[in-house]
């Protein structure tokens, strides 16, 4: 049986990782010219949808994460290990 140790507690909704996590998300968006309702219309969202999100009202969850990242053409390893970097 693998046992896996825990670097931080994973109760934080705004950890350091998912923080910078959403932040590369954020970027990702702008840099690709892309606005809210655009990305919202991408993945079959509203815009408040979008908002939340990228405020931290509401958090994604790993399903939402991967389809968030082929909207923008990004590799969802690739943005975990960047967040993990900082």
């Amino acid at each position: 049986m693998l046992v896996l140790e825990l670097a931080l507690p994973l109760s934080s909704l705004r950890s350091d990782l998912y923080r910078r996590i959403i932040e590369l998300l954020v970027q990702a968006r702008k840099d690709a010219g892309m606005t809210q309702v655009e990305l919202g219309k991408r993945i079959g969202q509203r815009q408040t949808f979008v908002s939340k999100f990228e405020l931290g009202e509401r958090r994604l969850d790993v399903a939402e994460f991967v389809v968030i990242c082929r909207a923008l053409s990004l590799d969802p390893h690739q943005i975990i290990m960047l967040a993990e970097k900082f």
